[in-house]
């Protein structure tokens, strides 16, 4: 499965979980980069919100921390 898919099911299916873990994850990564953003920009928090690297990395980190919530049928396809 590729990330979006993996992303579109666990959005659709576990949503309350996604929801949470990826504020979690957004929020931690906005913590650990104080000065500057992953595309090299100021870290602020409008960027932060439209930085289109930043939300990618969010969502790739969230998918990794629930990937034990997706079928291991649908991991085996990769």
């Amino acid at each position: 499965m590729k990330l979006t898919e993996k992303l579109s099911f666990i959005q659709d299916n576990h949503f309350g979980e996604w929801l949470n873990v990826r504020q979690q994850v957004e929020n931690e990564l906005s913590d650990k980069q104080p000065m500057w953003c992953v595309c090299r920009r100021l870290a602020t928090g409008l960027h932060e919100s439209g930085c289109r690297k930043f939300k990618n990395k969010v969502n790739s980190e969230t998918v990794k921390r629930l990937k034990h919530l997706i079928p291991v049928e649908s991991r085996l396809l990769n």
